[in-house]
């Protein structure tokens, strides 16, 4: 508000300078001169000469303003004065300013005062020349109203286009803006989602993993103490993973890179991850391993971890797991089944290491597939097509 306000006080200060420029150069000349009629002339001249100082604060005001004036001449004026010219500026102002349908009111203004002028000027002229010079004069005076009118209109419209552009511009501008933030908080959150199921897999597993190792540790303590010491050993080397793998999900997190801490588990890895898990979980696999991309594998290795996760965690403790994984042409296939309670895991696919499983797998352009079995226990199902099936694309 107090912008505009300030804009209108500097036009309006402008075109009163200009105003009092034009008077200086055209009225004051005059009165120097003593013509005749003089009071008649300088009066309407200095009023004609004034609705300069609005024209584009209050450009209405200004034609009104410039046609009183000029009304006035054509009464009292029998010849053209200079000050006449500042029709011209009030005319271009008009067009100009006012809106396309105000502006109009200029036109008919116009063609009186290019007809009623030379009409009051023809005194002067011989009476045998009146009549071709009258028509000359208003023909004169019409195409340089008409000139001003449209040139104004085209001044009009170029700004009008330039302000679109400018619009358009800052529109783009904050638009782009806008997505920009759209994609980072999307990265964010698929990071935060990434993290969150790393957290999950590498955790509960390992956690899960030490909870049975060091039951069966304390069961085996006074009957078996090889075997508990093994048992202890299999504790101490998750627990020394779990801490590489936490400091690898760290490092993601502060931008750094992993390589310092080795290469993300795959498919080689899954025979050491089960077996840590104990004798109760039996793996099929083979032993010639395709080549797969690092996501790809690292899927392969999360789902099998989650899967063997759940199992330790809900089948019970005299419950048994096959783990079986088949690697086709198009894709991997990895199903584990167990024989426990099954129903203390989430029946439907809902927990977050399940939900964690169907995100990996669906980024993956698998499928996946968990719950209860018709005969007790429960499965897990997935396959993660190569990337032969995908395109070269997969490939890093």
């Amino acid at each position: 508000m107090m912008a505009d306000l300030s804009e209108t006080h500097r036009r309006l200060l402008l075109d009163a300078g200009t105003a009092l420029g034009t008077f200086l150069l055209l009225v004051v000349p005059l009165i120097a001169l003593g013509i005749p009629e003089e009071a008649a002339v300088i009066g309407w001249s200095t009023l004609m000469v004034a609705s300069l100082a609005f024209r584009r604060v209050n450009p209405l005001l200004a034609v009104v303003v410039c046609a009183v004036a000029g009304t006035g001449m054509v009464l009292q004026v029998p010849s053209p004065v200079p000050a006449m010219l500042v029709v011209l500026v009030i005319v271009f102002s008009a067009a100009r300013y006012l809106s396309a349908t105000a502006g109009l009111v200029v036109i008919p203004l116009g063609v009186a005062a290019s007809i009623l002028g030379p009409l009051s000027w023809l005194g002067r002229i011989p009476e045998g020349q009146r009549f071709l010079a009258g028509g000359l004069l208003s023909l004169l005076c019409l195409s340089l109203m008409i000139n001003a009118y449209l040139l104004g209109r085209r001044v009009a419209v170029q700004n009008h286009v330039t302000r679109l552009d400018e619009a358009l511009a800052e529109e783009r501008f904050l638009a782009g803006a806008r997505s920009a933030r759209d994609a980072t908080e999307l990265a964010e959150d698929r990071a935060r989602t990434e993290v969150a199921r790393e957290l999950h897999d590498v955790v509960a597993h390992s956690l899960s993993v030490i909870v049975v190792q060091a039951e069966g540790a304390k069961a085996l303590a006074t009957k078996k103490p090889e075997a508990a010491v093994e048992a202890l050993n299999v504790i101490a080397r998750t627990g020394r993973s779990s801490i590489g793998e936490m400091r690898r999900i760290v490092s993601l997190l502060r931008g750094e890179s992993d390589a310092s801490f080795g290469p993300s588990p795959s498919l080689p890895q899954i025979p050491e991850m089960v077996a840590k898990a104990g004798p109760r979980i039996t793996l099929e696999m083979p032993e010639e391993l395709p080549p797969v991309p690092e996501s790809l594998g690292l899927t392969a290795f999360r789902v099998v971890q989650e899967s063997v996760t759940n199992f330790l965690k809900h089948a019970g403790p005299t419950a048994r797991a096959t783990a079986t994984i088949t690697c086709e042409l198009e894709a991997i296939d990895i199903r584990v089944t167990d024989d426990g309670v099954g129903v203390q895991a989430p029946t439907e696919g809902r927990g977050a290491g399940v939900r964690g499983m169907r995100e990996r797998v669906a980024a993956m352009g698998g499928t996946f597939k968990a719950g209860p079995r018709t005969g007790g226990g429960y499965e897990v199902r997935a396959r993660l097509p190569l990337p032969s099936q995908l395109g070269r694309g997969w490939l890093k």
